[in-house]
């Protein structure tokens, strides 16, 4: 009995049938139409491709967040000072795959662009950040084998020196060409 001392009725067999059966059919679709595609990519009814389900549990495709190298990383400080008006490129070179973690840091802002390009390839350049800062903070995995540098420019009217610290798999090129004395940056220090 219920507190108000009416009596509930139960439902028949046949309603009690009709209910279990209607319960059993929808937890099918359930399964079959949505969990299965989603966590399991098992996709029986099509439902999960023609709803983009079936791509819920899959991840990127050849992506991962632990990397391994076969080399050991390296740590790298290097600093540079600028004459006002002065400009100076910094190269590395990098195989695909191999990772860099860098920051720099200046008195004054600079212009500047850090860039990357196949090896032997210096027409199909691309700028990954640049523009005019005294901070700057970043990492790259190297999409191609190739040199990866940052260029800048000091158009402070001060003698404006820039902290440079890398970390990761590269390798340092330190010899491309010689500018004219005038023109010469200080050279860089570890």
């Amino acid at each position: 009995m219920n507190p108000a001392g009416a009596s509930i009725a139960l439902p028949s067999r046949r309603g009690l049938l009709i209910r279990t059966v209607v319960s059993l059919a929808a937890a099918a679709v359930i399964v079959f139409g949505f969990v299965l595609p989603a966590e399991y990519q098992i996709d029986v009814t099509g439902f999960g491709k023609l709803t983009g389900l079936s791509r819920m549990g899959k991840g990127a495709p050849n992506t991962t967040a632990a990397h391994t190298y076969t080399t050991a990383f390296r740590t790298d400080r290097v600093e540079l000072s600028l004459r006002s008006g002065e400009e100076y490129e910094y190269e590395l070179k990098m195989k695909e795959g191999e990772a860099l973690v860098y920051s720099w840091t200046s008195d004054e802002p600079y212009e500047f662009d850090f860039h990357g390009h196949g090896e032997g390839k210096t027409d199909d350049a691309v700028s990954y950040t640049s523009g005019s800062a005294a901070v700057s903070h970043g990492s790259i995995i190297a999409p191609t084998t190739g040199i990866y540098s940052w260029f800048w420019k000091n158009h402070s009217d001060k003698f404006n020196p820039i902290h440079l610290k890398m970390a990761g798999q590269y390798e340092l090129i330190e010899d491309f060409g010689e500018p004219p004395p005038e023109e010469a940056p200080t050279p860089p220090k570890r």
